[in-house]
């Protein structure tokens, strides 16, 4: 309850005071970033394949992933304060926006990112376009934790659920009804992806987002953000993907899992140390591929 605790005294004084925060989130990563070696060496493993095997690089990078990390902790805690409709003319560069387009139609939509930037917020300022959303979250412990987390995310738009069977079935409900949802699909935590290749290894990544697109008739949108400065950020909108659908269900869900990784593949090599995963990705999520 420790964390919970200094969220509740902190929030109130990151609302206030912004700029100190971000501040303080960047010395706080580089004091992580010293005195947590074994964390460290995970980060350190999982941008090793995408700096081609370059230590120094994915050493230099693993501080920015740290700092990111703080960072994105004093996004959560001033989301209240934030003026959302102003946010993307301010602090937001979108490239490929005409994309977007597809977010005034009236169609079930998939906005499909990864753990770069801050996602959670690129996508609020995203949907304020018109179109409400639900996104679905890991599951955080202890249970008020998860609670006050969902409060502070959803303050500025949209309605988050933690990954269990109750926010399974409310983003189910929200694309049968024609909505917009948000999913995170570069870690499997389910334990149930498909395995794909990537970065020359066999990993697995959710099959969830692809298997819902499909049942749903659902237009899947890959979006990636990367954090720039204090916090502003660009915003890159992929081209939209259709999960096919012929008579063998499994195939279908394992070929889009397959086109999804080479998207993710391509941004994450574009910028490696904007991906703030902590875990040791590679190992936790291996498989054997055929």
């Amino acid at each position: 309850m420790t964390k919970l605790r200094l969220l509740r005294i902190g929030v109130p004084l990151a609302i206030r005071f912004p700029l100190f925060f971000y501040g303080l989130a960047w010395v706080g990563g580089l004091v992580a970033w010293a005195l947590k070696p074994r964390m460290r060496g995970r980060v350190v493993r999982n941008l090793l394949p995408l700096f081609d095997g370059d230590m120094r690089k994915a050493r230099r990078g693993s501080l920015k992933v740290f700092q990111n990390v703080a960072r994105y902790y004093v996004d959560i805690a001033t989301l209240p304060r934030r003026d959302i409709a102003t946010f993307e003319r301010d602090h937001m560069e979108i490239v490929n926006a005409e994309r977007l387009e597809l977010l005034r139609e009236a169609q079930p939509i998939i906005l499909l990112s990864a753990h770069t930037g801050n996602p959670e917020l690129a996508v609020q300022v995203l949907t304020f376009r018109g179109r409400p959303f639900t996104a679905l979250v890991e599951e955080l412990r202890p249970p008020a934790l998860g609670r006050y987390f969902l409060a502070l995310r959803s303050s500025a738009g949209g309605t988050f659920y933690e990954a269990d069977l109750g926010g399974v079935r409310a983003i189910l409900g929200t694309l049968r009804e024609g909505g917009v949802i948000a999913l995170i699909g570069d870690r499997d935590l389910q334990n149930t992806g498909a395995c794909v290749r990537m970065c020359g290894r066999g990993v697995k990544l959710p099959r969830g987002p692809f298997d819902l697109a499909r049942r749903t008739d659902a237009l899947i949108l890959p979006v990636f953000c990367s954090r720039k400065g204090i916090d502003d950020m660009i915003v890159r909108v992929e081209e939209p993907m259709r999960v096919a659908k012929s008579e063998d269900a499994e195939r279908d869900v394992e070929e889009a899992t397959r086109q999804w990784a080479c998207i993710l593949e391509r941004h994450l090599r574009r910028e490696p140390d904007q991906w703030a995963v902590t875990e040791d990705f590679w190992k936790v999520h291996a498989c054997a591929t055929s």
